[in-house]
């Protein structure tokens, strides 16, 4: 795949021969998130790898959209492609603003079936499955970012994913598909009786 450009690699940064010690506060970036230095090989890192699941994100879920059988899990399936697509687009701006290549899908794309092998139930429980993962990935990515800006990213998105995540729920709820997870027992409720 190598050889016929068909593999998109990570971007690659050299190794260097120093260590440096970071010795202003500007390297984390301005009162107004902005920051002119390049990006750290660990913030590409969570880049890349944030473009990359939610480039699976967006076609497993608008695979989902295309068999799902309610046309609300449908609608909220093709929500969650554009939500995906658009971070991409936010990630994928990030490095081409640092003059770093950003990674295309080349083998994913989803096939023309609308017979759907799940129910709606398990549809919406893989997607609100790949959005907790991606919340978790935004808040890592947000801790491990030295620069305010990609915080600041992270944090909006993360929000914008909460949303749908809530949204989400409350569509598993209203068709009851929401389990309650276990609990601890409410003491104060049986000492009351």
């Amino acid at each position: 795949m190598l050889s016929k450009g068909l593999f998109v690699k990570p971007p690659y940064v050299s190794a260097s021969n120093e260590i440096d010690f970071i010795d202003k506060k500007s390297y984390l970036g301005g009162v107004l998130n902005i920051n002119n230095r390049p990006l750290n090989v660990i913030e590409i890192t969570h880049i890349q790898i944030n473009i990359e699941t939610n480039t699976v994100g967006e076609i497993l879920i608008a695979g989902l959209s295309q068999v799902a059988k309610s046309k609300k899990v449908r609608e909220y399936c093709l929500r969650g492609s554009e939500i995906a697509k658009k971070h991409i687009q936010v990630f994928a701006s990030l490095l081409t603003n640092n003059s770093l290549p950003a990674p295309m899908p080349w083998d994913l794309e989803v096939t023309e079936s609308t017979i759907s092998p799940f129910s709606d139930k398990l549809i919406m429980f893989h997607a609100s499955l790949l959005i907790q993962s991606s919340i978790s990935n935004y808040a890592t990515a947000s801790a491990a970012s030295l620069r305010n800006d990609i915080s600041t990213s992270y944090v909006r998105l993360t929000a914008e994913s909460a949303q749908y995540a809530k949204d989400g729920l409350n569509l598993m709820i209203k068709h009851e598909w929401m389990e309650q997870p276990p609990q601890v027992p409410n003491h104060k409720g049986l000492a009351r009786g």
